[in-house]
């Protein structure tokens, strides 16, 4: 497989300070090109591309000083939300899950694709080497991964959000122990609304508590709070009512406090037009994690269809990654070759949210995003370009600048180019 990944060089001034952490971790699909989910045709078949988990040691220097950076293989798909990958707090493990299988000699669609139905640990605690340990079921087409707080429990949102693969979309959320010597056998639930109906969740998060679970579910525009109980043995409960959010809740992210948690609210849907959505939401639920019940209490817009959400250590700013219009097809005349971020403040006392800054930059289907541990510093994944030559995913950074009085991103002129198609990142 190949290895290729690069730190680009400065074309302006350096930012101040270091990205701090230990880890930057990143899958990319590179089967896809950035209108995949929407057109459903995968990319082109080049030599040396494969899906591809990529690990960065931290902390980053924006001087030139080379990263120390390790690849593997790592089958994913960019079909969910960016959230098909977990990391622990010490960066030494990496938790994968495979949505749609690796692409055959002859699939040229998604919908030629195998269904997923795994979950892969690697090691990562040597950067410049990643391992893959062990892999396990997960379950039918598996959304979204998230790790228990304290480590050893993975909870799964799995199911066929989009319908890809056929109408039955075999909806469940699972709980996968993690020993010393690999994945337990775990806990499933098959979610059904109060009239029987199933639900097919595309996002779960576990609470900074470790007790509860929030899981969205984009088609009835709420999130459902669940308990996991680890006696008389390993099960899970829903607890309170449905929280209503704006329109096609994709994903979410609890705050460091735990008292909130943030949807990004796509407005998608039955009725969205084609290709063309609006300006995106974000939903402020207010959570109690004792009885599981919550409101929502706040909202505020951001870009052109957000792709993906991270809030800082200490939860004072909330970023979303943009598509805009960059995730259509080549001919497109809608094309945009731009994505961009917006930023915004939150209050953890009143939940207000509130957008100060939005950041254009070149770059397609940019998803991930992710503060670095101090909060000054933001990475976002951009799948591709815009050009025939330079067919390269690339992450960005940005530095969240205070001068002047309302906080600001300002572009620190550094990337680092990683295999086509990157789309989930976590930094720890």
């Amino acid at each position: 497989m190949s290895t290729y990944a690069r730190a680009g060089s400065l074309q302006g001034p350096p930012a101040a300070g270091l990205f701090q952490g230990r880890r930057i971790v990143v899958v990319s699909d590179a089967d896809a090109v950035p209108s995949a989910p929407l057109q459903a045709q995968l990319g082109p078949r080049e030599a040396g591309q494969e899906d591809t988990l990529t690990v960065i040691a931290l902390p980053l220097a924006f001087d030139g000083t080379p990263p120390v950076i390790g690849t593997i293989a790592a089958s994913n798909s960019v079909t969910p939300p960016p959230s098909v990958l977990a990391v622990d707090g010490a960066g030494e493990y990496a938790y994968v899950v495979e949505t749609l299988g690796p692409r055959g000699p002859d699939a040229h669609l998604l919908t030629e694709l195998e269904a997923g139905s795994t979950v892969r640990a690697y090691d990562i605690g040597d950067a410049a080497k990643p391992q893959l340990l062990y892999a396990y079921p997960a379950g039918h087409m598996p959304q979204a991964v998230s790790l228990h707080p304290r480590g050893g429990l993975l909870a799964l949102a799995c199911g066929d959000v989009f319908a890809i693969l056929g109408p039955d979309p075999y909806p469940s959320l699972r709980l996968v122990p993690i020993g010393p010597n690999g994945f337990g056998d775990g806990a499933v639930l098959v979610p059904h609304a109060e009239d029987g109906a199933p639900m097919v969740p595309s996002y779960v998060e576990w609470h900074p508590g470790g007790e509860l679970l929030a899981v969205c579910y984009p088609w009835r525009d709420e999130v459902r709070l669940y308990a996991a109980h680890r006696t008389p043995e390993l099960w899970i409960e829903p607890v309170g009512p449905p929280i209503g959010t704006g329109r096609f809740p994709f994903l979410g992210r609890f705050t460091p406090d735990g008292r909130h948690f943030l949807t990004v609210d796509v407005l998608w849907g039955r009725d969205a037009a084609d290709g063309e959505p609006s300006e995106g939401r974000l939903s402020v639920l207010r959570i109690d994690p004792d009885t599981g019940a919550g409101e929502k209490v706040g909202e505020a817009g951001v870009g052109r269809n957000p792709g993906g959400l991270a809030v800082s250590p200490d939860g004072r700013h909330v970023v979303t990654s943009n598509l805009r219009m960059s995730h259509l097809a080549w001919g497109d005349p809608r094309l945009d070759r731009q994505g961009s971020l917006s930023l915004l403040t939150f209050d953890p006392a009143s939940g207000r949210l509130t957008a100060v800054d939005e950041e254009l930059f070149d770059g397609l289907r940019p998803e991930g995003v992710a503060f670095d541990a101090d909060g000054k510093f933001v990475v976002v994944t951009v799948f591709d370009h815009l050009d025939l030559v330079h067919r390269r995913g690339q992450l960005r950074f940005f530095e969240v600048s205070g001068e002047g009085g309302a906080p600001r991103l300002r572009p620190t002129y550094y990337s680092i180019e990683v295999m086509r198609g990157p789309h989930t990142i976590v930094v720890v």
